[in-house]
């Protein structure tokens, strides 16, 4: 603010008293992070065996869904009740990311399955 609004007097040499203060508050957009897994062929010169190499055991498919979006995907199914194909409709419209309710619910499966083998673990221990 370098003048006054009702008199135009310069106000460069005047000392700040106060700041008064605003704040926004918003969330970042979405960007999906698209990670690329390569895993080695090669053909052996002595005995023409073809050898490829591993994936992480977390990549079971040529393309998949990471843990946070199928997390996010079962949150609003079993916490806030959202239909799966509201679900899908949702991820869509707001992520871009096209998510089909048949692999909401085998993750959901997947994630039921886990906390069984937990929930068993658990009970042992007791």
């Amino acid at each position: 603010m370098t003048c006054c609004k009702e008199c135009g007097s310069t106000l460069e040499n005047v000392e700040v008293e106060a700041y008064e203060r605003r704040q926004v508050f918003d969330i970042p957009p979405v960007n999906l992070i698209v990670t690329e897994h390569k895993s080695q062929i090669k053909t052996c010169p002595c005995c023409g065996k073809l050898n490829k190499a591993v994936f992480p055991e977390s990549v079971k498919y040529p393309v998949q869904y990471g843990p946070n979006i199928l997390a996010s995907a079962i949150y609003c199914k079993n916490y806030q009740f959202v239909p799966y194909d509201r679900i899908s409709e949702l991820f869509e419209d707001i992520m871009g990311i096209k998510i089909c309710p048949a692999t909401i619910i085998r993750a959901e499966r997947e994630c039921f399955q886990n906390l069984e083998e937990l929930k068993t673990l658990l009970e042992r221990s007791y």
